[in-house]
């Protein structure tokens, strides 16, 4: 017998014998599982972002609805669909007969109603990419990062209730809703203003027309073409939990005026029972009544009695079979710089429209860290020409300090002092936050 029959003996009974004390001990075979499954999520993470690069990162959608907010943070664990949706939206605007994928995410059809919103993702794939990253990785701390923005944004008067939003404070937090059940509309403002030392602040404006309710079935793409049922998506503040999927509109009827493409019917019928696929549109009527009785605390407790609505559940099934490779190869976030990456972007695009240059001896709070902040912005900056879109620059401004004073960056801190610094599946892997460096930079678009 060689010695390589001696090592092959050796190892089968090695393995027998391992087999044998795995069954005999269920709960250490189990354990050892689960840390290999963690050992192997760890290994394909992506290095976390600091608090100050969360910031950046979610600085373009912070005020928001949470509606619209936690439909584009859904989406963004498909980047691939939605350069799929982007391609076919250009598609749709010379064959409206067009349908979606029936595979596509039901965040993504959402999103469908919002081309604006969809181009800006596709366009700047990579952002899109990183935000998925983080509410698959950090959504707890996507979440902390956005209420932080939005703190400093009531405080200083930028946003507020009005005709279109309602702006509320629930439990220490600030919850941006429609002002309506049928329409949304999207707040216009430069995201910069939250990063850049000295940008000047001023109220927020809205894009010119609003947006269908993205689960209204009387949107333009209505998301139950895909999964049956009305889609809808709420962000869970308490609890830092984005959900989404399926919420179950079972007590809400519509007339349908042989409205089915394949069979002939008229009357009542349940809005669950609606063959989406197959549906004449300008044929149905919509109590808008009953919509009324169902808001994003309503649909909230609905979806999230399913717990596959759980994005972050979601999120952890796609990232096990997900390799970062295949995603943006050779690059994880520990590599991509935000900040720089943006501003190339800016100075990709020629426009030349100049900015007055910022004053001298400019004297910042003492309180706010300026750690890894530009010691200048360029002259000039490129701005996209016609419709307005989103996370772009709105107007010409000359930079000056704001008079409005600032606002401690004490989210993370408040979160941790009143929540026992729970990570809720948010967090830096450890269920702790990294101290916040902030710096500077500038967004695209």
């Amino acid at each position: 017998m060689t010695g390589n029959d001696l090592l092959k003996i050796g190892a089968a009974a090695l393995a027998l014998l391992l087999a044998g004390f795995g069954s005999a001990h269920p709960v250490l075979a189990q354990e050892q599982v689960a840390a290999a499954d963690a050992s192997t999520d760890a290994a394909a993470s992506p290095e976390p972002l600091s608090a100050d690069e969360m910031e950046v990162l979610v600085a373009r959608i912070a005020l928001y609805p949470d509606e619209l907010i936690a439909v584009i943070t859904a989406a963004a664990l498909y980047p691939l669909e939605i350069v799929e949706a982007a391609r076919f939206l250009d598609r749709y605007e010379k064959d409206k007969g067009l349908k979606p994928k029936d595979s596509w995410d039901g965040s993504v059809v959402s999103l469908l109603n919002y081309p604006d919103i969809v181009e800006m993702m596709s366009d700047d794939l990579e952002w899109t990419q990183m935000l998925g990253d983080a509410i698959a990785y950090q959504q707890k701390d996507v979440l902390v990062a956005i209420q932080q923005l939005r703190d400093e944004a009531v405080a200083k008067g930028v946003i507020k209730t009005d005709d279109k939003i309602q702006v509320v404070k629930e439990n220490d937090n600030i919850v941006i809703k429609s002002a309506s059940p049928e329409v949304i509309y999207v707040p216009q403002y430069p995201p910069q203003m939250f990063y850049e030392p000295n940008y000047v602040w001023e109220p927020i404006r809205y894009y010119p027309d609003p947006y269908p309710y993205y689960w209204y079935p009387g949107a333009t793409f209505f998301a139950g073409a895909v999964t049956g049922a009305i889609w809808a998506a709420a962000v869970d503040w308490n609890d830092w939990g984005v959900w989404g999927g399926r919420w179950n509109g079972n007590a809400i009827n519509i007339d349908c005026n042989n409205c089915f493409n394949n069979r002939d019917f008229n009357g009542k019928i349940n809005i669950n029972d609606v063959d989406w696929k197959n549906i004449d549109r300008s044929k149905i009527n919509i109590d808008r009544n009953q919509f009324n009785k169902f808001d994003q605390t309503n649909i909230k407790n609905r979806i999230e009695k399913n717990s596959d609505n759980a994005i972050r559940n979601r999120a952890r099934d796609i990232k096990k079979n997900d390799k970062l490779a295949d995603r943006m190869p050779g690059k994880t976030a520990a590599t991509r710089d935000i900040r720089k990456s943006t501003l190339d972007g800016l100075k990709a695009k020629p426009a030349n429209v100049t900015r007055p240059a910022k004053p001298a001896n400019i004297q910042k709070p003492a309180d706010r860290p300026t750690a890894n902040r530009p010691a200048a912005k360029p002259a000039k900056v490129n701005r996209p020409a016609g419709k307005p879109k989103p996370a772009a620059r709105v107007d010409n401004r000359p930079k000056k300090p704001s008079g409005l004073g600032n606002v401690d960056r004490g989210k993370v801190t408040k979160v941790s002092s009143n929540r026992g610094h729970q990570s809720m599946g948010g967090g830096s892997r450890g269920g702790s936050h990294k101290q916040i460096k902030r710096g500077g930079g500038a967004r695209r678009r």
